[in-house]
Formats: structure tokens, sequence, C-alpha cells
């Protein structure tokens, strides 16, 4: 997959669903330039096309609102939405649109964009299934300025998904227009956040104050640049022509903040890495050595060694980025001492050749890892600290484009460290319910199904209470970590590295998109 670095770069001061300057015309000059990356140009302005392009992903909350938007812990809360009412049995969501909403060409946001925008997800013309899934046997209708939606079964992942759908102006386009659009993913539509498109050409985009955003940005307008590589982006940044890079490893963070009055404004993503365990693998078949692995391992020396501090220390199986869930997974500091207790006790005894035994058996295993980095780092400084119980570990890097499909899908591994992210949603089925193994989902441990973590599972899935969920996590959290599937190691943050002396007042959210807040930025 190839990555282009895209440069926001912003000045002083409104597009409908044109542009309005010609191609001929310059483009203002700008004053202020940050950079990302993306994987596909030319950019979709269009934000459910192509919305995990981490360029795309990086300007749509410029562009467009959701109904919902994730509050300080994650939790949805209200956007466009006044509110959110679930009904008891958990199957009907209301959401009223908070009046006096427009668009940026002055039209007004009605409850039948938001339902043209969900039954055009859910239509055939629509080119993404992953995203449409979120939204199969969902029925949406109006009542008024209210949007409806009707469930055949309950489930908490809703919530989720509706902080994570752009509403476009799609109320009252005609079928024609509508099986057209995912052609024309580069075309502007009006928008509804604080920014409009002004203007576009190769490599170039061009972004300005939307006059009827509900809260005005305080830049006021914001070029795109296409760059090449993550590598062209950090040399522009060092020569001082961009002001600010989004950083998502800790090699590119140390690059970027060599330059001279660099800081860092780091935000956790809502993914995280673990240590897998193939428990039908000699000596991972006794929870005894899974849970001796999960004692020794330290997390913060990890988090403050090869990660360099760009990320958390995650101590249970829901993401640390989902602050309003993390008091049910307590951090528990390393224990060797009871580590190599809990092994002697169960009959594990070091030998002659350093590593542990029993009955034959040795604790020598190999640790399948991706190419990506820091994962191999991580893989060596966990290596090393079961090494200092007597669990023998050698690490084996793979590809990490086939690393889900030859390695985890397959089997074909002792032990693995994988990152995964989905998102803010707290469902966790689709990782370690018994009926999730590959192609239904990716439980591939190979243990033998839990039912009273199914049911856990399943309530966590399904209820709508912030309580009844926090209740469930607790029960999942207790139960995973008896049956011991894996190792949950830390949550990746991304740094956005800026010129302080360019830029000020960056606040970006403790987790999640860190230019979700751009509006606010002051040069």
């Amino acid at each position: 997959m190839a990555l282009v670095a895209v440069a926001l770069s912003v000045t002083g001061v409104a597009v409908v669903g044109h542009f309005r300057t010609t191609a001929s015309e310059a483009v203002p000059p700008a004053n202020y330039r940050a950079a990302v990356l993306t994987d596909h140009l030319p950019l979709s302005l269009n934000p459910l096309i192509d919305p995990e392009d981490p360029a795309v992903a990086a300007i749509t909350p410029l562009l467009y609102r959701c109904l919902l938007q994730l509050d300080s812990t994650a939790y949805p809360a209200p956007d466009l939405a006044s509110q959110l009412t679930i009904s008891p049995t958990g199957l009907t969501y209301t959401l009223p649109l908070r009046s006096g909403l427009r668009w940026s060409n002055g039209s007004p946001i009605t409850a039948q964009d938001a339902m043209a925008t969900i039954q055009w997800v859910q239509s055939t013309a629509f080119p993404d299934p992953t995203l449409a899934s979120a939204w199969r046997g969902v029925i949406a209708t109006t009542s008024g300025q209210a949007l409806i939606l009707n469930l055949a079964t309950s489930r908490a992942s809703l919530g989720v998904a509706l902080t994570e759908l752009p509403i476009l102006p799609l109320g009252g386009m005609p079928s024609t227009a509508l099986a057209a659009l995912a052609g024309h993913s580069t075309s502007p539509l009006a928008t509804s956040g604080p920014y409009e498109v002004e203007s576009g050409r190769s490599g170039v985009i061009a972004l300005r104050s939307n006059p009827h955003a509900a809260v005005a940005p305080r830049l006021q307008r914001v070029q795109i640049e296409a760059m090449t590589t993550f590598a062209a982006a950090a040399q522009a940044f060092a020569a001082g022509s961009v002001q600010a890079v989004l950083a998502t490893t800790p090699a590119q963070q140390a690059q970027l903040m060599k330059r001279h009055g660099a800081t860092a404004r780091d935000a956790l993503t809502f993914g995280f890495v673990d240590l897998l365990f193939k428990e039908n693998f000699p000596g991972l078949g006794d929870p005894a050595v899974r849970r001796a692995v999960a004692d020794t391992i330290d997390r913060d020396a990890i988090v403050s060694g090869p990660l360099d501090g760009l990320a958390a220390s995650q101590f249970g199986p829901i993401p640390a980025g989902i602050g309003w869930m993390q008091g049910e997974e307590p951090a528990v500091p390393a224990d060797l001492n009871g580590a190599a207790a809990g092994l002697e006790a169960a009959g594990w005894v070091v030998t002659p050749q350093g590593y542990r035994a029993r009955d034959g058996v040795p604790l020598d295993f190999q640790s399948s890892v991706p190419d990506a980095a820091p994962l191999p780092e991580v893989a060596s400084m966990v290596a090393a600290q079961l090494g200092a119980v007597g669990i023998a570990v050698a690490v084996s890097v793979d590809p990490s484009a086939t690393f889900l499909s030859d390695v985890l899908d397959t089997g074909e591994f002792q032990l693995a460290i994988a990152s995964w992210d989905a998102g803010a949603d707290p469902d966790l089925t689709t990782f370690w319910g018994s009926t999730s193994t590959p192609p239904n989902g990716y439980n591939v441990s190979g243990g033998t199904a839990d039912p009273f973590l199914d049911s856990y599972l399943g309530t966590l899935a399904t209820v709508t209470d912030q309580d009844q969920s926090l209740a469930a996590a607790h029960l999942v959290v207790q139960e995973m970590e008896q049956d011991a599937p894996a190792v949950f190691l830390y949550a990746p943050a991304e740094g956005l590295v800026v010129d302080s002396k360019s830029l000020s007042n960056v606040v970006i959210p403790a987790a999640g998109n860190p230019f979700s807040q751009a509006a606010v930025w002051v040069h």
C-alpha cells in the first residue's frame, strides 16, 4: 500500500456543491501547513468513500458532522442530534436534530438528509461493504425533524456507528444522482463542519470557513497539498515549509522532534496490541503458563522503551482509548516472583538449557510478528522479559501484508504479537466469541469454548444502558483473565508534531481523530 503525505495549510478567509474558483485562479498563499498520510490519490471529498484513508479521516471533521460525536471519554454524545433516546427494548432509537442547522450553501440540514445518508450506505450502489455492514438490519424513517431507527435485535455498537457516519446533503437527491454518487467522490458537496471546499486542482484542495458553521473556526483557510512520502513531509517540516506532521510511529515522531521548537500532542487510538497464545500448542494449553506470561510482562517498560511513550499500557481486552470503560481494567504491575512461583507450583522446572520444562515439554516458543514498526522491537522486549522466568522465545518476523491471512487465520503460530483496531465500539465478540473463528472473526487462539464468556460477550454486545455495559464489561474482563487467551500489551497513540512558533491552542482529544478539534486552533 503506497503512502502519500498530505499537507494542510491555513490562512485568513466559505462551497456549496461546486468549486468557487476556476483552475486558472491562484490558491491564496498559506501561512500554516500540517502533514498527514494517505494511501490514495486523488483524495476523496466524500467522507464515506475511502474512510479508512488516513488523509480522508483527517479532513472529515473539518468538513462534516455526525448525528453523535464521541465525548472526552469516547462515549457517544449529541452532535447534529440534540439528544438520543433509546427504547427500553433497545430496538428503537430517536434522534431529533438541533434547530437552525444549515449546510454551507444555506440549505437546512434535515432528518431527511440523515435518513437518505443511511439508505445510500445500505444501497447496492454503495461501494464499501464493511461500512455498510454496520447498518444492516437498520430501518431509518423520519418524524418531523427527528430520525427514527428501528432494529430487529438490540446492539450496543449502533451508538458508536452513529459517531462514525458523517451526514451528507442527500435528502431529496434524485435516485440517479445517488446511484452515481460514489463515482464522483472528488466533487465537493455542501458541508456541515467548520470548513467548506473552496477550490481543487491536482494535489491541492483549499478549504475555507463555512459561513453557516455552528461555531466559526479560528483558522479561516486550510489548504491540503499532496506529498509523496512521509520522508518528504518530514523534510518539509525540518525545512520550515510545513508546520505540523502527524506521526504514527515512535521513529516518525522522534525524527520530527529534532526540529527546534517542535512540540508533540499525542492522542490514543482505539486500537490495541496483544500477545496471542496458540492454546493447542504443547505447553501453552496450560493456563498456569499463560497466566505466568501475563504476570511477567512489564507493559510500562515496553511503553517507555521501544514505544518511546507513544502508547498507553493496556491490562485487559477493552482498548485503553475507550476511556469510559477503563475502570474495569485496573493496572497490574509485573510480578516476576509470582510468575516463577506459579510455574514451579504447576511443575514447570528450569532445565540445564535455561528454559523450563515439564514431562519433556519445553517452554521454548517462537513468537511471530509482522514487519511493521515498532512491533518487531516490542516482540524482542517481550522475549527478553519472558526469558527472565525461564520461558524461551525466538522472534520470527513475517510480512505484514500477509500476516493475518498466512499466520493468524491459518493458526501457523505459537505466540504472536498483533495489532488490531475496531474503533470505539465496546462489542468484543468478533475477537473473543467462540463462534468468531476465521473467517467469521478474529478468535485465533484455538482454545475451548467458554459458555460463560460467550454469555458475557453477548450481553456486552446488546445492552445499551451505560451502567449495564460497565457491568457486562467487568464480567468479560474477569472471565478473560481466567481464560488468558492473550496478554494485552498497549494501545498505540498518534502524535501531532507542531511548530510551536506557528500554531497555538492545539487542542486534540485524549483518544480518536487528532484533527477533530482543529476549529479551535490558533495561528
